[in-house]
């Protein structure tokens, strides 16, 4: 039993994964501030384009 009970205060000390998951936010926040961006600029090109007459 104090075996587990060593596996579980190891791993909980462990900063390795916190940290891989502080990264992991961090570039979702970014995806998502792209994707935001690259929306609205796709939308006013397209309105752009489709303004334009030949």
């Amino acid at each position: 039993m104090s075996v587990y009970i060593q596996i579980i205060k190891t791993l909980a000390l462990d900063r390795r994964g916190i940290t891989a998951m502080e990264y992991a936010v961090v570039a979702g926040a970014i995806l998502a501030v792209a994707l935001t961006a690259f929306t609205a600029l796709g939308t006013k090109l397209t309105t752009i384009v489709d303004g334009v007459t030949l």
